[in-house]
């Protein structure tokens, strides 16, 4: 008996003096633009890489993962980014990395297949990289679908105004900006419109820039539109808010959270002007200051030192870091901790379901496809002003149309 009890506390000695389970450092390069015209929306992407340290502390360590991002500032510039890469490639030997945007896209697009190594990007996509077999991944649809759900939604809340007459107010300095008003056109023409749901008022192209709107919406408002999309920039919001109350009239717009309300209502100190406008987005809305979403937001604040600004760029970021740990962490579970290649990663991306609740409120339900790099369903939030007050539309996820078809 006290042969067997010095045994088991000899045993109990040794167990305590092992070294701690091994860990798999993998470096996660983040492309970041500290410096050019993405900045001030770059800074906020700091919020990705507290979602890597703290999923390396809680399932990761489980796993036996560690994750580091390490930021690479780009200057949102292809030429920038090409350079780099051959450095990061031999130096990090990444398994996934984050994009930032278009510049990146433009520079490694091509190259990707053969470096075995795919990024993640957190914005939509857009109809001119509807591409199959990309290691570009985009984590949400594209504005077309997004932005596809809030119109019917709108309409849905209308019957009295079928068909519901849209009218288009965007620019064509930018192809992002063309692509949207391209693709929902298709969308209205092909689909809607032979429902007798909505068709096409008038579209007006306009300076991405612009001082005064009182032009084209006058051309809107004599096309009585029931609604206006486009505004994919803030002074483009701004000016043509300023062109409504000129004219005395209040069509509601269609946009992304950081287009129109939420950041042109800072600079007026006032969400008034935006009464009955509307903006859908894949990502939890900030509006809603509860649920699983704000909780983890606030783990995040409190415990990984994330400002505490409840905010959709920042919550872009989150998004990001999100799938990339669980892309990691579902390839650990199949692979093994030290054996996540970028390969393995891809056909995670590939194959897996990934649900609302992994991705702790802040998506829906999330899936991709060979078909496009981009998922072609989803779900979006909508959001409003009413009564003076940023509010849900609705609380629940409006599934984004499945019968948009490439444009």
């Amino acid at each position: 008996m006290r042969l067997s009890s010095l045994a088991m506390a000899v045993a109990m000695g040794l167990m305590t003096a092992m070294p701690a389970f091994a860990q798999t450092e993998y470096t996660i390069p983040t492309l970041v633009d500290n410096s050019g015209p993405f900045a001030d929306l770059s800074k906020r992407l700091i919020s990705r890489n507290k979602v890597l340290q703290w999923w390396s502390d809680t399932k990761g360590k489980e796993l036996g993962v560690v994750l580091k991002p390490k930021d690479y500032d780009t200057r949102y510039d292809p030429s920038v980014v090409a350079s780099l890469w051959p450095g990061i490639l031999s130096e990090d030997e990444p398994v996934l990395a984050l994009g930032l945007g278009g510049s990146d896209v433009a520079a490694l697009q091509q190259r990707l297949p053969s470096d075995k190594v795919p990024i993640l990007y957190a914005p939509p996509g857009y109809g001119y990289a509807w591409l199959p077999d990309q290691w570009i991944f985009t984590i949400r649809p594209t504005y077309v679908h997004e932005w596809a759900a809030a119109l019917r939604w709108f309409i849905d809340q209308n019957p009295d105004k079928r068909p519901v007459k849209v009218a288009f107010l965007s620019s064509q300095a930018s192809p992002a900006y063309v692509d949207i008003v391209n693709g929902l056109t298709k969308y209205i023409n092909d689909v809607l419109k032979p429902k007798g749901l909505a068709e096409v008022a008038v579209t007006e192209w306009v300076e991405p820039q612009p001082v005064d709107l009182a032009s084209p919406m006058k051309k809107i408002v004599d096309a009585k539109a029931d609604v206006i999309i486009g505004t994919a920039n803030t002074t483009l919001a701004g000016a043509a808010i300023r062109a409504e109350q000129l004219h005395g009239v209040s069509i509601p717009t269609i946009a992304a959270t950081w287009h129109t309300i939420w950041p042109v209502s800072q600079a007026m100190k006032s969400y008034a002007p935006w009464e009955g406008h509307m903006v859908a987005t894949g990502i939890a809305p900030t509006s809603e200051k509860s649920g699983k979403a704000w909780e983890f937001y606030q783990t995040l604040a409190k415990d990984y030192g994330l400002p505490e600004d409840w905010d959709p760029l920042t919550l872009l970021g989150i998004s990001q870091g999100l799938v990339a740990v669980r892309a990691i962490e579902h390839t650990a579970e199949r692979v093994g901790a030290d054996k996540i290649t970028g390969e393995a990663v891809f056909e995670t991306l590939r194959t897996h379901t990934f649900t609302e609740d992994e991705l702790m409120g802040i998506l829906a339900d999330l899936k991709f496809t060979a078909d496009a790099p981009f998922p072609l369903t989803g779900s979006v939030k909508i959001e409003t002003v009413k009564d003076g007050e940023y509010v849900l539309a609705t609380p629940e996820w409006i599934p984004v149309p499945t019968d948009i078809t490439k444009w």
